[in-house]
């Protein structure tokens, strides 16, 4: 498997990552009283925010080092 390969692979998991995030952001935003763990409504909020944040930066960086990888093959 090429480095190519494994940052596309990468990808395609922090693409999954980000999906499951979303859902879960939309959830919780969409009746927050429905979900008695959620008591620490802005807590929680602030923690998927962050998360996705993290995704969506490692996601760039994986696109930038597939387009380094592309220019060197």
């Amino acid at each position: 498997m090429s480095k190519l390969d494994l940052f596309k692979a990468q990808k395609t998991v922090l693409f999954g990552e980000r999906s499951k995030l979303s859902i879960d952001l939309e959830v919780l935003t969409s009746n927050p009283q429905s979900i008695p763990e959620h008591t620490k409504f802005q807590e929680e909020l602030d923690t998927l925010i962050g998360k996705l944040a993290e995704v969506n930066d490692k996601i760039e960086i994986v696109d930038f080092l597939i387009q380094q990888e592309e220019k060197n093959v």
